[in-house]
């Protein structure tokens, strides 16, 4: 009889301990982030923060200088030539019923004030306490010749963005050197004020890079951050497959849609299926260009208040309001609403109003009638921030992999004659041209085609994953689920017979998935193995500490033999090709995607 309750005492003390064990496993698995900082550059902003936390920090990837006043103009966008593009997709939205005429009972209704808070300027809210950073840029903060995130919204400043469509943002006026040491000082800021990291020796990171890349930038990238920034170690993935492991999907279609760039490929156990690529420099922002027109040509704010698509805070303000207001498909409840936006003139805060208007619903679904992209577009032509540009020439490396990306078509092809890029695409494949526009169930329909294998087509259309800050749009996934099961329908591909787009996965936003993924590899147990060290990249290679040690250990008092060992050990080390174990050989046997 005393046995059965020693038994159940032992039970009970082996749950207990593990319990215990499985408690002491989580937390070393917290503790392993806490000395590894995630960085994401984007268009918009940087996302960074260490491995241990559940979500990143995120500021805008913008630097303010003070300049002479003439420098700082930036060249607006004529949004004039989409008016006549979006008549014709308001007639189509009306035709297929997505949107309405006004109620004759609603005209010169009075409309009711909504208290939405768009506001996003510091300026308005009142200054807040910001750390400086312990370094030279304290002083250039201090006595505000450089500004960060809402501050260059506040006075008179020359704005640049260092990263455009997902690539440094190149120009005649704005070279490499530039960009590096703008995101230089963007990543110092975030560090010290954001993060508020002492040491930047004591940290690890891992950078996130876009799914296409150029070999160049990225070397510059990994060197500012190891050279410059003294991170002791680095580690590189790309967005999709990280956005995979942050939905924790094996197999899935990936869609981010960003701020300046459309990217789709579909993801397999870790690795980008090749021909899945589409690659589109459009984005949210040209969302928000749409809605600013909108919004100016049916005189739904203020007659006073004159929209500035060269204003970076207009444009913050348009960003905000599409995110609260637009829709896919018309909301009656909604038609006597009003929102409150500012905007900064002359330094000095102007509050104003926008009526809830059918612009709401007609610019986002521009990602599914594409031509008033198109015709935003055809003003910026001569700008290519991708492989089809002529700005990429002098840093074009031999290894590039753009030639895979563009369907086997030779990098030569873009230099020198623009005409000949535009027949080609007029001629071929526009899916493949970054700098048009085709409707995004188009592309997503596309990526899926090309994978060869039928049961891998259908599960990536179950697992269609909408990531980056264009996907929090109402309704968007309910549109592109519709749209998809009749354009699969139309392209035989028979075996697909449902369609599911998932966005928020246990309460992580699309914008933060990429980001999430990566916390996941610092955890694992073969994270000592991940990181590209400093001297690695850097060639500082230390002696082989094991064949010198065996030489002072089997030292017997004869110094003069010693003397000529350690001669000829130095003299062999020296000899020695190790250059497969520093700088970009290193990097390429480390990195898990093709190089």
């Amino acid at each position: 009889m005393q046995d059965k309750p020693n038994q159940q005492q032992d039970t009970v003390q082996n749950t207990i301990k593990s319990l215990q064990d499985k408690i002491q496993n989580i937390e070393n698995l917290i503790e392993r982030g806490t000395d590894c900082i995630i960085i994401q550059y984007g268009s918009h902003s940087i996302k960074m923060n260490k491995a241990s936390e559940m979500l990143p920090k995120k500021f805008r990837n913008l630097i303010g200088y003070k300049v002479q006043s003439q420098l700082k103009q930036v060249q607006s966008t004529d949004l004039t030539v989409i008016d006549e593009s979006l008549l014709l997709l308001e007639q189509k939205l009306m035709q297929k019923g997505t949107l309405k005429a006004q109620p004759k009972s609603m005209r010169g209704k009075p409309r009711a004030k909504i208290e939405v808070d768009l506001r996003n300027i510091r300026g308005f809210l009142g200054k807040k306490e910001q750390k400086q950073p312990q370094c030279t840029l304290a002083k250039m903060m201090e006595d505000k010749s450089v500004v960060f995130e809402d501050d260059i919204f506040t006075g008179e400043y020359l704005v640049r963005q260092p990263i455009k469509h997902g690539f440094f943002n190149l120009t005649e006026n704005y070279n490499m050197q530039d960009v590096i040491e703008d995101l230089y000082k963007l990543t110092l800021y975030g560090l010290n004020c954001k993060l508020e990291v002492k040491n930047v020796s004591d940290y690890y990171c891992i950078l996130v890079i876009p799914d296409i890349f150029q070999r160049v930038q990225v070397k510059m990238l990994v060197d500012m951050l190891i050279r410059q920034l003294r991170f002791k170690g680095i580690y590189l993935h790309l967005e999709s497959v990280l956005s995979s492991f942050g939905a924790n999907l094996q197999q899935c279609c990936v869609v981010d849609i960003g701020y300046e760039k459309i990217n789709i490929t579909c993801v397999d156990d870790g690795v980008i299926l090749p021909g899945t690529y589409v690659r589109k420099n459009f984005g949210s922002k040209d969302i928000d260009l749409v809605l600013m027109r909108q919004v100016t040509k049916r005189n739904a704010c203020d007659q006073a208040v004159q929209l500035q698509s060269n204003n970076y805070g207009d444009l913050l303000q348009m960003e905000k309001l599409k995110e609260k207001a637009c829709q896919m498909r018309q909301k009656e409840d909604k038609l006597n609403y009003n929102y409150e936006l500012h905007c900064l003139r002359n330094q000095k805060e102007k509050r104003f109003f926008v009526q809830h208007n059918d612009g709401l619903y007609i610019s986002p679904n521009t990602l599914f009638e594409s031509e008033p992209f198109n015709e935003i577009r055809k003003q910026d032509m001569h700008e290519c921030f991708d492989f089809t540009g002529r700005l990429f020439e002098m840093q074009y490396d031999p290894e590039d992999n753009f030639e895979e990306l563009s369907g086997g078509i030779q990098l030569c092809w873009y230099w020198g004659s623009k005409e000949k890029e535009q027949q080609y695409f007029t001629e071929g494949n526009q899916m493949l041209n970054p700098n048009y526009m085709i409707p995004l169930d188009h592309m997503i329909a596309y990526s899926i085609a090309q994978v060869q294998d039928p049961e891998i087509r259908q599960k990536l259309a179950n697992n269609i994953l909408f990531t980056g800050g264009g996907a929090h749009l109402i309704d968007l996934v309910d549109e592109v689920e519709a749209l998809l099961i009749d354009k699969f329908q139309v392209m035989e591909l028979n075996e697909i017979e449902r369609v599911e787009v998932k966005t928020i996965i246990r309460d992580v936003r699309p914008i933060y998935m990429a980001w999430v993924g990566a916390t996941v590899l610092p955890k694992t147990e073969s994270v000592s193995e991940l990181w590209i060290t400093a001297p690695r990249w850097l060639g500082d290679l230390e002696t082989q500490k094991d064949e010198l040690e065996d030489m002072i250990n089997q030292f017997d008092g004869d110094v003069q033999q010693l003397e000529k060992k350690l001669i000829a050990f130095a003299k062999k080390d020296k000899e020695k090709d190790r250059s497969c174990e520093y700088g970009l050989k290193h990097l390429k046997e480390k990195i898990p995607f093709i190089w």
